[in-house]
């Protein structure tokens, strides 16, 4: 997340996870004859970790409903790994192009 860090310092940005609830509990269910209508079902729910920014109007500066993005643990991880593969790419580019910089000046 750009400027999450920043955001983080300033207070405009938390982390929360939270439950949520695929299916609810449902109980048995028997008509008066004790014939099961509906068997009972265990609650079905995941957790999500989620990232809550505060989101302000631009011309007025007040406050908005809040922005609330999901996150999944693995997509960061391969962002992060994204990331330093591409600053390595960077820095071998710019080994490169300072070697040549120096090999130009010595002529």
């Amino acid at each position: 997340m750009k400027d999450y860090k920043a955001l983080k310092s300033a207070n405009k940005v938390s982390v929360v996870k939270v439950k949520v609830i695929d299916r609810p509990k449902q109980d048995e269910v028997k008509d008066d004859d004790g014939i099961i209508l509906d068997y009972a079902q265990e609650e079905e729910s995941h957790e999500e970790l989620r990232v809550v920014k505060k989101v302000y109007n631009p011309s007025t500066g007040e406050a908005l409903d809040d922005s609330v993005t999901s996150y999944n643990l693995d997509e960061v991880a391969r962002d992060i790994a994204r990331y330093k593969s591409d600053i390595s790419v960077m820095q071998a580019e710019q080994a490169d192009l300072e070697q040549l910089e120096k090999d130009l000046k010595a002529l």
